[in-house]
């Protein structure tokens, strides 16, 4: 699973008549992104490619560490101890999408109801795993810190102010994304003498910015989205 991969899988479902306005929100790879195309083919009785990984011969290294089995191919130990716990839940959450996925299946066909509160579950699951995947892509590619939690408390707020703030928080995020696009447009050559600077200030927004979802998380819970 990786972006070749999912891009392949958007180019077979549209060679194979695929709905193009079903691909739009679903271009970025994601691990999220990555099982809706799946699923998508598979409304269509459209077989899915099995996965192959290209493997290359090297010395035998004894201190090399065994080939990791399964979706995710990180260790822990690449991460510093603050993005442990991130490391742990996506994975917690890639099983329990796995468990949804089995009810699901379990799930008689004239049953909408029911089909339709597991596939959201399995969704709000992607959604937490595409989360700690943010954070660990963040760190492997800028070697920092994107926290993943908060320690905002909401709990004296009145239920119509939990509404306000999290309707607050929504706007807060729209602006500060459209405020990080624009940087990144902007943002000079990787040659150039502001270049580090600059994305640096990017990073640092990203940083800020996942810090307000993190309470807008907290919010939504409280609230009942």
């Amino acid at each position: 699973m990786d972006r070749n991969a999912h891009k392949n899988l958007i180019a077979l479902y549209l060679e194979k008549g695929g709905d193009e306005k079903k691909i739009v929100q679903i271009k970025s790879f994601s691990v999220k992104n990555y099982v809706r195309i799946k699923f998508l083919l598979k409304q269509l009785n459209i077989p899915v490619p099995e996965e192959t990984e290209t493997v290359t011969e090297r010395p035998t290294d004894v201190s090399a560490p065994p080939e990791r089995k399964g979706i995710f191919k990180d260790y822990i130990s690449e991460y510093p101890k603050e993005l442990h716990d991130a490391f742990k839940k996506r994975y917690d959450y890639w099983l329990e999408a796995c468990a949804l996925k089995v009810e699901l299946n379990a799930v008689h066909p004239t049953d909408e109801e029911t089909a339709f509160e597991i596939q959201m579950k399995i969704s709000d699951c992607f959604d937490k795993i595409d989360k700690y995947q943010g954070a660990l892509d963040h760190y492997r590619e800028h070697k920092r810190i994107k926290k993943t939690e908060t320690l905002a408390d909401f709990s004296q707020l009145t239920p119509m102010e939990l509404i306000k703030k999290r309707n607050s928080t929504r706007s807060n995020i729209s602006k500060r994304r459209a405020t990080i696009k624009k940087m990144e447009d902007a943002l000079p050559k990787n040659n150039e003498p502001n270049y580090r600077m600059k994305l640096h200030q990017i990073n640092r927004k990203k940083e800020q910015l996942q810090e307000v979802e993190n309470e807008l998380d907290i919010l939504e819970e409280m609230v009942g989205n």
